[in-house]
């Protein structure tokens, strides 16, 4: 059997493996459950998968390969985002992501009270809420003063795996999730211990020695590293193109003020160059 120690499970390719492939409902419908218990709401009595796996996606593919997208006997939409690099800007990119597949599902001659609940859960391999130390987080609309709930219809978890801690402070079945979306180098240990507590665990450790010696599934998942660190590289280029172009404004502007012999600290505070920079112009 072959083993890679560099195996890193958040692998969008892999992730949609697990829980979107035909035939995997039941692990899907695990993680969204232990999910929903840990906050004490409902677990789901099955999930069918809306956006099947495909052997042949790309990382170019953004509306199939981001999501994993189910929906329950009631029409309960439920969202799985893995984001493994970002930033505060996230929170808004969920709350996008949850609008749009909440008006989507009224059509022209639905009525509003048509509309069915989404509930989305978002693994992050980076920290997004500031000032709590919580590893799972779950939003509802709420009022402020008696915290009554208006609304089921919008649910939003985020799984902030850098903040987790082995503790009793989560739901078992969750705890057990969180070890192994954030095992990474450790995955071979980590699962020798789940796969005897959790039988569902053990389910997760058979598909993942099936897809790591499968050379297509393989070659789909170092596809998709190679082209997600890629296309990471452009995006830190383009950010620092703008920058750069940021600064040759700043320059510019800065020029023209000394022209007109303007102070120089308020050159300074208008442009955001140092007094240094400004001098030497």
């Amino acid at each position: 059997m072959k083993i890679n120690k560099d195996f890193n499970v958040l692998n969008d390719y892999f992730m949609r493996y697990m829980f979107a492939k035909k035939g995997h409902e039941h692990i899907l419908k695990n993680l969204i459950n232990s999910v929903r218990i840990d906050v004490n709401q409902e677990p789901f009595e099955s999930i069918e998968v809306l956006n099947s796996f495909n052997l042949k996606e790309s990382i170019n593919d953004k509306e199939s390969i981001t999501d994993v997208k189910g929906k329950t006997k009631s029409g309960d939409v439920i969202l799985i985002e893995i984001q493994r690099i970002g930033n505060q800007s996230f929170i808004y990119r969920s709350l996008y992501y949850w609008a749009k597949n909440y008006f989507s599902n009224l059509k022209s001659k639905d009525l509003y009270s048509d509309l069915t609940p989404v509930i989305s859960i978002n693994i992050l391999d980076f920290n997004l809420i500031k000032d709590s130390d919580k590893a799972h987080s779950c939003y509802f609309i709420k009022e402020l003063e008696t915290n009554h709930i208006l609304t089921n219809h919008l649910e939003i978890h985020f799984l902030e795996l850098k903040k987790f801690k082995n503790d009793n402070s989560l739901y078992d079945g969750l705890s057990d999730w969180f070890k192994f979306l954030s095992s990474k180098n450790k995955l071979e240990d980590i699962m020798k211990v789940l796969v005897k507590k959790n039988p569902i665990m053990k389910e997760v450790y058979d598909e993942y020695y099936k897809f790591v010696n499968s050379n297509d599934l393989y070659n789909g998942y170092s596809d998709y590293e190679r082209d997600y660190f890629n296309i990471l590289m452009l995006n830190e280029e383009r950010v620092k193109g703008i920058e750069d172009g940021k600064k040759e404004q700043q320059i510019y502007i800065a020029k023209n003020m000394k022209k007109e012999n303007m102070d120089i600290n308020l050159i300074c505070k208008l442009t955001g160059l140092s007094i240094e920079e400004v001098k030497n112009l």
